[in-house]
């Protein structure tokens, strides 16, 4: 268990190096998404357990317990390869929504930072004491494409991030991401994204 445990810690610690490194302006980045993704959508949707806790309207918090949560991302390129994004998460609270343009900072949420890369697309969000990374890898002709959504953790700090759902804060100390359905779509999957 000791073992397992160990391994996770620098799986994590590895995710948020990298999406440290991801974040910094490249080339990549700043050459702009490829021509074959121009006019189209990727969605990607995934489900995880986290382990949180939440912010009372008081200001105190409840105790740390499991939550299980859906998730779907919504991104265009639009004609002038700007890309836009919705993320919305889903739990037994309800659901709720955080929108963005490009780099552009999304009112008090994470900023989610997309680059590109060949044929590989990344985002990196930095919140609080952690940071998500999504990456994305796209077939020969973009038409098709895999995911994996990853979570790590400053060395022993939680994370600390305002809820999309109850718009109070919210703790995490773990995340265990599942399996990531990816797919390219023709047009502007956000219109009459709920």
């Amino acid at each position: 268990m000791r073992s397992r445990e160990l391994a996770f810690r620098k799986h994590l610690a590895f995710t948020l190096a990298a999406a440290a490194v991801a974040a910094i302006p490249s080339q990549a980045g700043a050459a702009g998404p490829p021509q074959q993704l121009i006019g189209k959508s990727i969605v990607l949707s995934w489900s995880n357990t986290r382990e949180q806790r939440d912010q009372k309207p008081d200001g105190s918090w409840t105790n740390f317990h499991t939550v299980q949560g859906g998730h779907k991302l919504i991104l265009y390129v639009s004609t002038t390869g700007r890309v836009f994004s919705r993320r919305i998460n889903t739990t037994k609270s309800g659901s709720g929504n955080m929108d963005q343009v490009g780099s552009e900072a999304s009112g008090a949420y994470p900023v989610s930072t997309p680059s590109f890369s060949g044929q590989t697309m990344s985002i990196v969000s930095v919140a609080e004491g952690g940071a998500g990374r999504t990456e994305i890898n796209f077939d020969s002709g973009f038409t098709s494409c895999t995911a994996r959504v990853s979570y790590g953790f400053e060395a022993g700090k939680t994370s600390v991030m305002l809820s999309p759902i109850t718009k109070r804060k919210v703790e995490t100390r773990s995340v265990q991401n599942g399996a990531v359905n990816c797919s390219v779509q023709s047009g502007n999957a956000l219109e009459g994204a709920g």
